[in-house]
């Protein structure tokens, strides 16, 4: 008879945080994932056509007077910062263990990272064989492509997160020749990009974000300016970030939708940079601050940490729970009929949003525990050797790319490329060493 090793209560994991842990790193963690669901369900504009079908688009292309907002809620920047920071922790502490290898780090932050992601293309491939066979897969077809809109990110952050392990101790050795380095090459991929240069833009893809990522290594080691000298920083980034889209070429927008010139994020461009910067650096002068009265605070820090276990599961599912919620209002005849943008609108909108919170919060209740398992579970080395790990999570990226494109068919292709991937690579030794663990 076997029986399950009871996980650590929060309130345990919450108290045996260390006296000089850096909290405002888990704070920003979750909060960018509060603010990427918040930032989605304000700029989704659902309505119905003459024919008193439900269509959906983004409110940013509807009304580019609402790109304010996204510059509230583009967390993305500052979630590579804190994500580098807590690599460059994770990596020490890999290095501490005696092993090293950076293909078994890699393999654990991956596995960490599609354990609840793959609950979530599980769904969306029943719905879509559902729909086959119930002749609805074209609207389930719109709803797999809504629901993977923020997914972009997750493809990103593999490359980024299998580049950690070789990148930091080179950063180390010299960081103002790499930082350098790489801000060289962005700046002149974003130059031939802008030329009209054709294919050349997506190496940003990897290098904008490997900048943040960079900054987040920086953190971790103390070698960013602190106090004033920050404050000072981030207001002239403030200041440059605010003229490159005033008389640069660049939109005001910082997300990317159909249809926008000289796209902020497909690829990172310049703009992006400089507001992400300008964001992380004002976060950064206020982390001393949040860390110390979360050491102070011991409800607020719990709270921190309960939300850091259920993260990952509000970023997957909150466009599925919006989707949910759009379908509900449009049976009911509930769907938002004011101009977008209006007064109106925004009151019309609300309930639906908050219909969506409430579908959040019962999806995440219920999906939460692959998150936690995940987090909670012991390393597992990987079984090959580098270049094998590196492959995995190229293909990784990958089928997740194709997830997050606008082509039905190329969202299933993603989903089951990611399914086969977890279950041919990463799931069966992950689930061994879990089964072996819960057996008395």
């Amino acid at each position: 008879m076997s029986t399950t090793t009871p996980q650590p209560a929060l309130a345990d994991l919450a108290a045996a945080a260390k006296t000089d842990r850096n909290r405002a790193v888990d704070a920003y963690r979750a909060l960018a994932m509060v603010a990427v669901a918040i930032g989605h369900w304000s700029a989704i504009a659902v309505s119905t056509d003459a024919n008193g079908d439900i269509t959906a688009g983004n409110a940013l292309g509807d009304d580019p007077s609402l790109s304010w907002m996204t510059w509230v809620f583009q967390v993305m920047p500052l979630f590579f910062v804190v994500g580098g920071f807590a690599s460059a922790m994770s990596l020490d502490a890999h290095v501490r263990s005696g092993s090293g290898r950076p293909q078994d780090w890699i393999a654990g932050r991956l596995r960490r990272m599609l354990a609840p992601t793959v609950i979530l293309a599980g769904t969306w491939a029943v719905l879509l064989l559902g729909g086959l066979a119930t002749g609805t897969h074209g609207l389930i077809g719109l709803g797999a492509v809504a629901a993977a809109i923020p997914l972009w990110f997750l493809a990103n952050y593999t490359i980024d997160t299998a580049f950690a392990p070789y990148l930091l101790p080179r950063f180390r050795s010299r960081p103002g020749l790499v930082a350098a380095g790489l801000l060289c090459v962005f700046a002149a991929v974003e130059t031939l990009h802008l030329a009209g240069v054709p294919v050349i833009g997506h190496v940003n893809w990897v290098i904008g974000w490997l900048l943040f990522q960079v900054a987040g290594f920086a953190w971790r080691d103390g070698l960013l300016p602190t106090g004033r000298r920050l404050a000072a920083v981030a207001g002239l980034l403030w200041c440059v970030a605010l003229a490159a889209v005033a008389f640069g070429p660049w939109p005001v927008a910082m997300v990317h939708f159909p249809g926008l010139a000289h796209s902020p994020t497909h690829p990172p461009s310049l703009s992006l940079v400089l507001f992400g910067a300008a964001y992380s650096a004002t976060a950064l002068v206020f982390a001393p601050a949040v860390s110390r009265w979360l050491a102070a605070h011991a409800r607020a820090w719990a709270v921190v940490v309960a939300a850091n276990t259920v993260s990952m599961s509000v970023y997957l599912w909150h466009m599925t729970a919006a989707i949910g919620a759009g379908l509900l209002f449009w049976a009911m005849g509930w769907l938002p009929t004011a101009p977008v943008g209006t007064a109106a609108w925004w009151l019309q909108k609300a309930p639906l949003m908050l219909v969506a919170l409430v579908v959040l919060i019962g999806t995440v209740a219920a999906v939460a525990r692959h998150e936690q398992r995940a987090l909670l579970a012991a390393p597992i080395p990987w079984h090959g050797g580098p270049l094998s790990m590196l492959l995995t999570a190229v293909g990784v990226s990958t089928a997740i790319k194709l997830w997050s494109t606008s082509s039905p068919g190329l969202v299933a292709v993603g989903i089951v490329s990611l399914l086969v991937i977890w279950r041919a690579a990463l799931r069966p030794t992950f689930s061994r060493t879990i089964d072996s663990e819960e057996q008395s």
